[in-house]
């Protein structure tokens, strides 16, 4: 992929990242619209794309104007992070963006990141306590590091190459 290419890529990246968070954010308010309303369907159709790729449990979501969020604080983490790294890898140039994102998008890096997310499950599993903040703060060091990998490997794509899947984890 070209630079102009990849810029658009991140770009297109950031704005869909920042309308999926909005949207996260704005759907509890949108329930207080009468029944019916397109306002109201939104709201509904945003709670059942965040029951696709979250739990939902009230007591680990932030909530406003009553209602929990669509999605828990670990996914709002995670949804707030991404569109901030997709835009600071806009912000630098292409090889400084590559270096950035260089140590996370190792099996290492991954693992790092996903640490504090890891302790967290195992504190909730194990004492029963949960802390929307702390599950917010683990999801948004997922959710940068995501983004960041994503936007390295648009980065470091040779024009034309095809996308390839990892080679499988091995077995324990």
């Amino acid at each position: 992929m070209n630079g102009a290419a990849v810029r658009r890529t991140t770009a297109a990246l950031a704005a869909t990242s920042l309308l999926w968070l909005a949207a996260v954010v704005a759907a509890p308010h949108a329930l207080e619209a009468a029944p019916g309303t397109p306002v109201r369907l939104g709201a509904g159709t945003i709670y059942l794309a965040g029951r696709v790729v979250c739990h939902q449990k009230p007591e680990r979501s932030f909530a406003a104007a009553g209602h929990p969020l669509p999605v828990c604080a670990r996914c709002t983490g995670i949804y707030a992070a991404a569109p901030l790294a997709f835009l600071l890898a806009l912000a630098l140039p292409g090889g400084a963006a590559r270096n950035l994102w260089a140590w996370p998008a190792t099996r290492r890096g991954l693992l790092v990141a996903a640490l504090p997310a890891a302790a967290s499950v195992v504190v909730e599993w194990t004492t029963g306590w949960t802390d929307p903040g702390l599950r917010a703060a683990t999801g948004a060091i997922l959710g940068f590091a995501g983004a960041g990998i994503v936007s390295a490997s648009l980065a470091s794509r040779p024009m034309g190459a095809a996308a390839t899947l990892p080679p499988p984890l091995p077995s324990p």
